[in-house]
């Protein structure tokens, strides 16, 4: 039998396929000690970037007679509304979890069962032998129409991760550290570029442009991997939501003495019981402590204050100078831990842009 370019497109889909399955490998079956004691907490993603990867499993009609019009519907609805919505798992998956924030599942869940059916459906088609489906207007509409809403549900999570990750220093975090704002940023920007890969090759519909997209998005994969190796999170899991005190009954206007009493267990709980000298306090951690509505608390924060962000970190900058004045002989490294910084590299980020 002659060899073909059209070997060629399904060598290019075996070698997408053979990459997710070592990097599904990957995921499942390595942890760093000695966070591998709690996969929940710091691999959050894990269960859902290995299924993600087993169903590249799902081209192996393509990779096997990608001359098949069936086959190359397949391949072109993994690689827009399915490989999209796989995006999305990762994003809420794992940022969710850091946000401890669970309305994600339900909703993201929904909205990839038309795409899981369409794909089962594409496969069991291109099984049979005959073309069905491929090539007809009705592919067509299936696919762009998942695709586009998928789009519309991945560049949502993108949206929502982005709030968060500047949210760290506006207010909720106390230390940059304590949400993985750069890998989160690269993140982005991967899927972003993906994204933009899988709807060319969705629009050019042509084999030799997906076998290269096929190709890129398998080097995206080996980035993905190995920048997941290492945990991204630094802080120890937080206590559930039932073991935080309970919040006051909550009112829509506070009265002055409301105001002075939350504001007075704010400094009680932040500077007399010293809560800023933890590197990685939270706002949710200084409303839980105090035992009243975080709205309320970061608002008279903001107002009296100058937000918390601010507010923690000029109590550290005194904390450090203090030790440092006390203390002549002492490194000013172990001043700048002692003060809750989380490192060097943190405490000159913040004082430059406290003093700016």
């Amino acid at each position: 039998m002659p060899f073909t370019p059209t070997y060629l497109y399904g060598l290019a889909a075996a070698v997408y396929v053979t990459t997710c399955l070592v990097a599904a490998a990957v995921r499942w079956f390595h942890m760093c000690k000695p966070y591998s004691r709690n996969p929940e907490y710091y691999y959050p993603s894990r269960p859902y970037v290995a299924a993600a990867w087993l169903s590249s499993l799902s081209l192996l009609p393509y990779v096997l007679n990608p001359a098949s019009a069936d086959a190359w519907f397949v391949a072109r609805l993994y690689f827009l509304p399915v490989t999209l919505y796989h995006f999305t798992l990762l994003l809420f998956s794992y940022f969710g979890s850091v946000m401890q924030w669970k309305q994600w599942h339900w909703p993201t869940i929904l909205s990839g069962v038309p795409v899981v059916v369409a794909l089962l459906g594409a496969v069991v088609l291109a099984i049979v032998p005959g073309d069905q489906l491929g090539g007809t207007a009705l592919s067509r509409f299936v696919l762009y129409i998942l695709g586009l809403l998928i789009t519309g549900v991945c560049f949502t999570s993108i949206a929502v991760v982005r709030v968060w990750a500047g949210r760290y220093d506006n207010d909720e975090f106390s230390n940059p550290a304590d949400f993985p704002v750069t890998q989160a940023r690269r993140w982005l920007f991967l899927i972003v570029l993906n994204a933009v890969l899988c709807w060319v090759g969705a629009l050019l519909n042509n084999q030799a442009v997906l076998a290269v997209i096929q190709l890129l998005i398998s080097v995206s994969c080996v980035v993905f991997v190995i920048s997941v190796l290492h945990p991204n999170r630094n802080r120890p899991m937080e206590g559930s939501s039932e073991e935080a005190p309970r919040a006051q009954v909550y009112q829509r206007t506070l009265s002055k003495q409301r105001q002075a009493e939350i504001l007075a267990a704010v400094i009680t709980v932040v500077e007399e019981q010293e809560s800023y000298l933890d590197p990685h306090l939270t706002l949710q951690d200084v409303a839980d402590r105090c035992g009243y509505n975080r709205t309320y608390v970061s608002g008279l924060i903001k107002s009296e204050l100058g937000g918390f962000f601010t507010y923690v970190n000029r109590l550290r900058m005194a904390h450090a100078d203090r030790l440092l004045a006390e203390n002549p002989g002492m490194p000013v490294g172990e001043a700048i831990d002692a003060a809750g910084f989380g490192s060097s590299t943190s405490y000159y980020k913040i004082k430059r842009q406290l003093e700016s």
